[in-house]
C-alpha cells in the first residue's frame, strides 16, 4: 500500500526547504529584502516541523511521542514568527505592538517547553494507539494529562490570527486595488489556514478529539500562498529589470554622450557599482566588484573629509548632495570630479542607497582657473586705464585755468616793464592770476574727489551766474579770435540745483570746444550762442551751446562723448566724456546734433530746484 502520509510529508518538506533556501539566499545578496529573510525562516521552521510530525505520526511509544513534542516548539517557534514578521515587512501592514504579542508568546512558550517533562502541552502522557489516516496508520495520544500553562498557548494562538486580520484591514483601507487584491490573495488563506490549525491542535491536547496534531498541512497552505504572492513580484521583478536593463543601457548612452559616469552606492553592504565610463574617470579596475574603499582609495586626502562627510549628511537628511573633489590617478596626476547624487528610502523611510553621475571637470576648472588669472590681469589693466584717463581728465580740465595764469603771467611782466607802473592795473591782474590759480585747485580736488566717491557738492546756483562766469573766463580769447558770442539766458529762469564748479567747467568746455569748432571753419561770421530754456513737463533746464562750424562728421556723432575721441590735432578727447560724466551725476542727459544751417549743437539737461519749479500755463 503507497503510504500517502510518508510522500505527502516529505514533499511538504522538500518544497518548504528548497523554498527556505532561495529566500535566504535572496536576502544575503539583498541585505534589504528582509521580508524575504522572515520568509526564509518560516519556510525552514515549516520543513523542520514537518519531519518531526512525521516521526509523531509513526511514534511507537508515549515517551518518543513526548519528546517529538518537545522539540516541534523549536521549529513552530520559527514558523510563527517568520510569518508574523514575513506579513508585517513585506505587506507593510500590521500593528507594531500586535506583532510583538506574537513574537514574545511564542518565546515564551518556548522557553517554558525547555523547563518542561515530557513538554509544555502535556504534564503526562499516559498511552498511545493508531488510527487510519490517507489510507495508512497513524499514532495519536489516547490518555494524557494537559500541561498546566496551555492557556499561554491558547493566547499566543489568539494573538496570530488577531494580528493577521489587522493586517487585512490595513491593507483594505487603503483602498488601492493592489493592496487589496493582497488582502484577499495572501491574508485570506493565511488567517483562515493559520486559524484552522490552532483549532485542530488545541482541540487534541484538551483532549476534545483523538486525532494527530497536524500542524503543518494548515501551515503549508499559508505558506504556500505566500510564496506565490512572493513568485508573482519574483515575475514582476523579472520584467522590471528587463525594462530597467534597457532602461539603464539609454541613460549610459545618454551619460557617455554627455562625458558622465553613472554609480550608485548600497549603504549597508557597503558594494558600489559603476559604468564603465565611471569607473574610468574614478581610475577603478573595469572588471572587479567595487566597495566604498576602493573608490576612496584615489580621493586627494585634503578633500577626502569632505567627501566623506558629505555622504554621511547625505544618509541623514537625504535630497540631492552636489560636490567637486580631487583623485590623484596611478601615474600621479590631479584629477577634477564633480559628482551629484539624490539618496533613495529603503524599509521604514531609512537611506539606503544613493545613485548618480560623476563627471571629469579637470578641464574645466584649467579654463577657470584661466579665465581667473585673465580676470585679474584685465583688472589691472583696467585699472591702469582709469588711472590714464583720471591723469588725461585733470590735465585737459586745469589746462583752461593754466593757460589763464600764463596770460595774465605775461601781462603783468609787460606792465612791470614800463617806466611807471599803473598799481591798480597790475593788482587787478595779480587778482586774476590768484582767481585761476584757485580756480584750477578747485577743479583739480572736485574732480578727484568725484572720481574716486561718485558724489557732488549739491547747492541751489543761478544758471545765469554759470554763463556769466565762463563768459568772463573766455571773453579776451574770443576777442583774439574774433569771435562773437550771444548769450540767451533769461533772467526768469528758476534757480537749478547742483554742484557750480563742475557745472561751469561743463558749460565753459563747450563753449571752448564751440569757439574751435568756428575757428576751424573759415567763416567770416564766426559766432557761438549760448541758451537756455525750462523743460515743465521734466522739472530741467536745458543747456544749449551751438556754433557756426563745420559740424560733426556723422561717423562719430554717436562716438564724440567716448574717452580719447577727438576731432582736434591737439586735443585729448576727455572734455566731452568728462562733461557728459558730470551732467548725469546730476541726474541729467547730454547729447550733440548737427544744426539745419550749419555747425553743431550740444545740449545738457539740469535739474531745476524742486522748490523753484514754473507752474504748468
Amino acid at each position: 500500500m503507497l503510504a500517502h502520509v510518508t510522500v505527502i510529508w516529505s514533499a511538504a518538506t522538500g518544497a518548504a526547504l528548497l523554498l527556505g533556501i532561495v529566500h535566504a539566499l535572496v536576502w544575503v545578496y539583498d541585505r534589504r529584502a528582509r521580508g524575504n529573510l522572515a520568509f526564509a525562516l518560516a519556510a525552514i521552521g515549516l520543513a523542520a516541523a514537518s519531519l518531526i510530525e512525521l516521526e509523531m505520526l509513526h511514534a511507537k511509544t508515549p515517551q518518543q511521542w513526548g519528546e517529538l513534542v518537545w522539540w516541534l516548539h523549536i521549529p513552530m517557534f520559527l514558523l510563527v514568527s517568520g510569518m508574523a514578521c514575513f506579513l508585517w515587512l513585506y505587506l507593510d501592514a500590521g500593528r507594531r505592538w500586535l506583532l510583538a504579542a506574537v513574537v514574545a508568546t511564542r518565546l515564551t512558550i518556548l522557553m517554558l517547553n525547555f523547563f518542561s517533562e515530557p513538554n509544555f502541552n502535556f504534564q503526562s502522557i499516559d498511552a498511545i494507539g493508531k488510527i487510519a489516516f490517507l489510507g495508512e496508520q497513524v499514532t495519536i495520544v489516547t490518555s494524557a494529562v494537559t500541561g498546566k500553562y496551555q492557556w499561554l498557548a491558547l493566547v499566543a494562538s489568539v494573538f496570530l490570527p488577531l494580528f493577521i486580520v489587522d493586517v487585512v484591514v490595513t491593507l483594505w483601507r487603503r483602498g488601492t486595488a493592489e493592496a487589496r487584491r493582497r488582502a484577499l490573495v495572501v491574508g485570506g488563506p493565511v488567517f483562515v489556514s493559520v486559524l484552522l490549525s490552532f483549532v485542530l491542535t488545541q482541540l487534541v491536547i484538551w483532549r476534545v478529539v483523538q486525532l494527530p496534531i497536524l500542524l503543518v498541512p494548515p501551515f503549508f497552505i499559508a505558506v504556500a500562498a505566500m510564496s506565490l504572492e512572493v513568485s508573482r513580484d519574483v515575475v514582476r521583478a523579472a520584467g522590471l529589470a528587463r525594462d530597467l536593463r534597457v532602461s539603464e543601457q539609454r541613460l549610459e548612452l545618454a551619460a557617455n554622450a554627455a562625458g558622465a559616469g553613472l554609480w550608485s552606492w548600497d549603504s549597508s553592504s557597503k558594494r558600489v557599482w559603476a559604468t564603465e565610463r565611471a569607473r574610468a574617470i574614478l581610475c577603478l579596475d573595469p572588471a572587479a566588484d567595487l566597495r566604498s574603499e576602493d573608490v576612496l582609495r584615489f580621493v586627494d586626502q585634503v578633500d577626502l573629509r569632505q567627501l566623506r562627510a558629505t555622504l554621511r549628511g547625505a544618509l541623514e537628511h537625504g535630497g540631492e548632495h552636489a560636490l567637486h573633489f580631487r583623485i590623484v590617478t596611478p601615474d600621479g596626476s590631479v584629477r577634477w570630479i564633480a559628482a551629484h547624487g539624490a539618496v533613495e528610502k529603503g524599509v521604514r523611510g531609512k537611506s539606503a542607497l544613493i545613485r548618480g553621475v560623476v563627471r571629469d571637470v579637470t578641464a574645466q576648472r584649467r579654463a577657470e582657473d584661466e579665465a581667473g588669472e585673465l580676470h585679474l590681469r584685465l583688472a589691472h589693466a583696467s585699472r591702469v586705464t582709469m588711472l590714464g584717463q583720471l591723469s588725461a581728465a585733470l590735465a585737459h580740465e586745469i589746462a583752461q585755468p593754466l593757460s589763464a595764469i600764463q596770460q595774465n603771467s605775461e601781462t603783468a611782466q609787460l606792465l612791470l616793464a614800463r617806466e611807471r607802473v599803473d598799481i591798480d592795473e597790475l593788482r587787478a591782474v595779480v587778482d586774476d592770476i590768484v582767481r585761476d590759480n584757485h580756480r584750477a585747485t578747485e577743479v583739480v580736488h572736485r574732480l578727484r574727489t568725484w572720481l574716486k566717491q561718485g558724489h557732488m557738492r549739491r547747492e541751489t546756483v543761478s544758471l545765469e551766474s554759470i554763463a556769466q562766469d565762463v563768459l568772463a573766463l573766455v571773453r579776451s580769447e574770443a576777442s583774439m579770435k574774433r569771435i562773437a558770442i550771444d548769450c540767451a539766458m533769461p533772467r526768469t529762469l528758476p534757480p537749478i540745483c547742483g554742484d557750480r564748479v563742475h557745472l561751469s567747467q561743463v558749460l565753459l568746455n563747450l563753449v571752448m570746444n564751440a569757439m574751435d569748432a568756428s575757428t576751424l571753419a573759415n567763416d567770416a561770421c564766426q559766432r557761438v550762442s549760448i541758451s537756455a530754456s525750462v523743460i515743465a513737463a521734466t522739472g530741467c533746464c536745458d543747456v544749449c551751446v551751438s556754433d557756426t562750424g563745420s559740424g560733426i562728421p556723422p561717423d562719430q556723432l554717436n562716438r564724440i562723448f567716448e574717452p580719447f575721441v577727438t576731432s582736434k590735432s591737439e586735443g585729448m578727447g576727455m572734455g566731452l566724456s568728462i562733461s557728459r560724466a558730470i551732467v548725469e551725476a546730476h541726474g541729467g542727459k547730454m547729447w550733440a546734433e548737427n544744426e539745419a544751417c550749419g555747425g553743431a549743437a550740444f545740449h545738457f539737461t539740469v535739474r531745476v530746484d524742486s522748490g523753484n519749479l514754473p507752474l504748468p500755463a
